[in-house]
């Protein structure tokens, strides 16, 4: 167990078939919150929310199963994942709900979190997260990276300039990517079981729409209906990948319970493109009433 930033410890949890790396913060009586990273970054993406959080509540922030310091090693199904996540909370939060925030693939780990397992989740909060079909032309990354092989040669010639490539394209902020926490990325996610596991992701998403004869951006397996006491959908608006009108298209998924709040001049990464914007609206959206 070790301290890492001011207020935040960080421990290996193993649970059903992961173990995770988890950052927690936190104690009291108030709702826990579960953070849920996405690709290609770490738990660490939360380091500066978590104590805003973190008063009166717990926070755990794991790094997805098969990601960052994280080890798991498939499948890498919503269901599977979901599950994993499951287990965690009902590891460390016995029989309590939580409220749940989910970027990227941890928005949609999120997302399906509260559509099986409603009685888990209060409030839901997911930022630049698909729900549904995407457009691959703009995401072109996914069915690239649903090929056999040819993706793994890519990151090993690669390395480094993959990632950063990653964020040059979808990163629009004129608030540049903390350096430490740029290199924290760049070294998750060139160890090759790391990438063998992100990459996991994107094939369970995207082949079974390519077996089915579907077009690469339709889900064949959305998440069950969401329903939770709040939703909230929070969107860089000019993610190049990932453009407001999917954002939309999640709002319209959840229905009339959820509210959207769109961040001009930021980006695919939103949750520190704008990070005083993301972390204001969450603790207002979070904080318990009356």
């Amino acid at each position: 167990m070790t301290g890492s930033a001011i207020g935040i410890v960080t421990r290996n949890v193993t649970v059903a078939g992961t173990r995770f790396l988890l950052r927690e913060s936190g104690e009291g009586g108030g709702t826990p919150v579960l953070l849920l990273h996405g690709v290609p970054e770490t738990s660490s993406v939360w380091r500066d929310l978590i104590p805003l959080l973190a008063k009166g509540r717990r926070v755990l922030a794991p790094d997805l199963p098969g990601l960052g310091g994280s080890a798991f090693t498939g499948p890498f199904s919503m269901p599977s994942v979901m599950a994993e996540v499951v287990a965690l909370l009902e590891q460390e939060l016995p029989g309590q709900q939580v409220d749940v925030v989910g970027h990227d693939w941890g928005g949609v780990v999120a997302l399906w979190l509260a559509g099986s397992h409603p009685h888990l989740v209060r409030r839901l909060a997911v930022a630049n997260a698909p729900h549904g079909r995407i457009n691959p032309l703009r995401a072109a990354h996914i069915p690239l990276f649903a090929l056999p092989l040819l993706p793994e040669l890519v990151f090993r010639l690669g390395g480094r300039r993959i990632v950063d490539l990653m964020f040059s394209v979808a990163w629009k902020s004129d608030r540049p990517l903390d350096p430490e926490l740029h290199a924290e990325y760049v070294a998750a996610y060139t160890e090759p079981d790391k990438v063998s596991a992100m990459l996991g992701y994107y094939r369970a998403a995207a082949r079974p729409a390519i077996a089915a004869g579907l077009r690469v951006g339709d889900n064949p397996a959305s998440p069950p209906p969401v329903k939770a006491e709040r939703m909230l959908v929070i969107w860089g608006a000019a993610d190049p990948v990932l453009p407001v009108s999917v954002g939309e298209s999640v709002v319209q998924a959840l229905g009339a319970d959820c509210v959207m709040v769109t961040i001009p001049g930021a980006g695919h990464f939103v949750i520190e493109e704008a990070a005083d914007v993301v972390a204001q609206t969450l603790v207002e959206f979070l904080a318990d009433e009356g």
